[in-house]
């Protein structure tokens, strides 16, 4: 993987702001030749990961950071978000089964991190010791 970001962007946990990240993500997958439906699976992955960090790492506090760095090389894009929350206990991170989830047994909480492992074609996880998340997705490409 390329050692250098292309682009590197901080921004407060608001909900809003999230419509300008999916735009700039948006922006970026469709310079580098990714197909557009990938590109709506990304993005909403990517969405439902920012999420989850203002939303669980946060508390829904708006006035945090988060951090978001995308990078290309040697046929890989890699994204990673880093937040400086609660660490996520292992039980709500860990890839869920490969099986097919049935609708009657859907619940809240969780289905993010499972749209997140399918979507893309690694997922690498870590919360910090006492503070802080980061997630790094990596998605093949042409």
């Amino acid at each position: 993987m390329a050692s250098s970001r292309d682009f590197y962007v901080t921004f407060r946990s608001s909900p809003r702001l999230l419509c300008d990240v999916r735009a700039m993500l948006r922006s970026y997958l469709t310079s580098h030749g990714v197909d557009s439906d990938k590109i709506q699976e990304v993005v909403l992955a990517v969405d439902e990961a920012c999420t989850n960090a203002i939303r669980h790492a946060y508390s829904g506090r708006e006035d945090k950071m988060l951090e978001l760095s995308l990078c290309s090389g040697d046929g890989w894009i890699e994204l990673e978000l880093c937040d400086s929350g609660i660490p996520a206990p292992y039980e709500r991170i860990k890839p869920k089964s490969e099986e097919v989830i049935a609708a009657e047994a859907l619940t809240p909480g969780g289905l993010g991190m499972h749209l997140i492992y399918n979507v893309f074609d690694d997922v690498t996880f870590t919360p910090g010791d006492s503070a802080g998340n980061t997630i790094v997705m990596r998605l093949r490409c042409a």
